[in-house]
């Protein structure tokens, strides 16, 4: 996969949903697949993610078809991959062995970890450390997401040329007891999503 490039957002209203579509425009999706099936299950839906940065954070906006869309969290920092639909957000310096694993429901509720290595036990960060938005329409909800530059490596500001690792990940629930569809931005050869070696690299404008 090759390198993503994150460019310079222009202003928009966090909270108006059509500000920030019109500033992620001109911004190609990233999509959310099964690379580790030889094809997709059955009721698979395929999520858009793009991104871009405004001053010294990363915009997410992840926009995901859903037929049945719910969540049974009720506060932050939750198990919510157990408790229905979810969007993930996993984020690593270039160069490091830390990384962030941030979670945002249909509810707007979030879960925040800090990783220190692959196959370490997270440990929860307070929640509120990143910004989070979602709406929610017939057939698919829109999440909006702006993560501070400190939370991710530790310092302020974002510099020219930067490299993050990232991956988006899904959990498509549904409350027929069907098992929950798994999809993922990353190459994953099994359904994994904490092998950052197999994560894509988003270089910033």
């Amino acid at each position: 996969m090759p390198p993503l490039r994150c460019q310079i957002l222009p202003y928009f209203d966090p909270e108006n949903r059509d500000s920030l579509l019109a500033a992620f425009a001109g911004i190609s999706p990233i999509e959310m697949g099964q690379a580790w099936l030889a094809a997709p299950e059955p009721d698979f839906l395929a999520a858009e993610v793009r991104v871009g940065r405004r001053g010294n954070s990363l915009i997410v906006s992840a926009t995901m078809p859903d037929l049945d869309i719910f969540t049974k969290t009720t506060d932050a920092n939750q198990r919510t991959w157990e408790l229905g639909d979810v969007f993930e957000m996993f984020l690593k310096p270039e160069g490091e062995d830390f990384y962030r694993e941030l979670h945002i429901t249909p509810a707007n509720t979030r879960t925040q970890l800090a990783i220190a290595a692959e196959g370490a036990t997270g440990e929860f960060l307070p929640d509120g450390i990143f910004a989070s938005h979602v709406w929610i329409e017939s057939g698919h909800w829109q999440v909006f997401a702006a993560i501070p530059s400190e939370v991710v490596t530790g310092r302020e500001e974002i510099s020219p040329g930067e490299k993050w690792r990232f991956s988006f990940c899904r959990y498509d629930a549904f409350q027929d007891g069907r098992q929950p569809i798994l999809s993922s931005t990353s190459p994953h050869p099994v359904p994994k999503f904490h092998r950052p070696a197999e994560w894509g690299v988003m270089v910033f404008d």
